[in-house]
């Protein structure tokens, strides 16, 4: 997700005048040299921006909900994802329940009520690198170096009449893309992929953020919209957000299925007999 599951992703407005005058009085002394300097300093300000390094750093886990609209349907959400790249996103609607969840190291599962067998199953491969990739609790610009990412200022763009800097970002064995950093308040405001799509053709999926909101200090984006081709297709809107919540490691782990626990059960009952019999001998 840049936090997570690619739900949390920079804005432009943030609430509380005092937050934005600060945000002003920053850009007023540093625009000028942030479009020629090195992208490291536009990630620097950015972070100071949403909050500070301590204050990230002490934003650990988020537990969020909210509604996700998209052909036309709404379904709720509920999300859990921590740092540095767990995430478990359910969705809801119609009757239709669907888990979604990474631990950050195993293949990526879901459970679908709709389906014939609702039980953990690995998701499909392209699914599973999309998944994982979104996965990651913090953004590229949150000490990209020492997460591997490379980071390139590639000039200067006009989004809904307001100034942003075109950032590059790059990763050993992913595709690059770019993000657009507003350059008044220097929050991330757009994610521009490139995407293959099934007839073929390239494409820009652009992703907006908006409604930026306080979550225990960290200013997060409270509105994902997601455009193709111009057009919106899936909005997100998050209605509460938790910060810190206590969290069992279970939440993020695949549930056993009914054969792997009766061959967990069995396999001390088979040790104790063989024991037996080596006794016996």
């Amino acid at each position: 997700m840049f936090l997570g599951a690619g739900l949390w992703r920079g804005a432009r407005v943030c609430d509380g005048g005092g937050m934005r005058r600060i945000f002003l009085g920053l850009s007023a002394v540093l625009a000028a040299t942030l479009v020629a300097g090195p992208a490291e300093d536009m990630a620097r300000i950015h972070v100071e921006a949403i909050g500070g390094p301590a204050r990230i750093a002490a934003l650990g886990a988020v537990k969020a909900t909210g509604r996700v609209t998209t052909g036309g349907k709404t379904v709720r959400f509920h999300m859990i994802a921590a740092r540095p790249n767990q995430v478990r996103l359910e969705t809801a609607g119609g009757g239709r329940t669907l888990v979604q969840t990474y631990d950050g190291k195993n293949p990526p599962w879901e459970i679908d009520t709709a389906s014939m067998l609702p039980v953990a199953r690995l998701m499909r491969e392209g699914a599973a690198a999309r998944f994982m990739g979104d996965a990651e609790f913090d953004d590229p610009l949150i000490e990209s170096e020492a997460r591997g990412y490379q980071l390139d200022v590639a000039g200067e763009a006009l989004v809904d009449e307001r100034r942003v800097a075109k950032v590059l970002v790059t990763r050993n064995g992913g595709t690059p893309f770019f993000l657009l950093v507003d350059l008044e308040t220097f929050f991330v405001v757009q994610r521009i992929d490139p995407r293959r799509q099934s007839s073929g053709r390239n494409a820009d999926v652009v992703t907006r953020f908006d409604r930026f909101r306080p979550v225990d200090g960290v200013l997060l984006p409270h509105l994902i919209e997601v455009s193709l081709d111009g057009r919106v297709v899936q909005t997100t809107a998050i209605e509460l957000m938790e910060a810190n919540p206590k969290l069992d490691a279970a939440v993020f782990r695949r549930p056993e299925s009914a054969e792997e626990k009766k061959d967990r059960d069995e396999k001390p009952r088979s040790k104790g007999f063989w024991n037996f019999l080596k006794k016996e001998s």
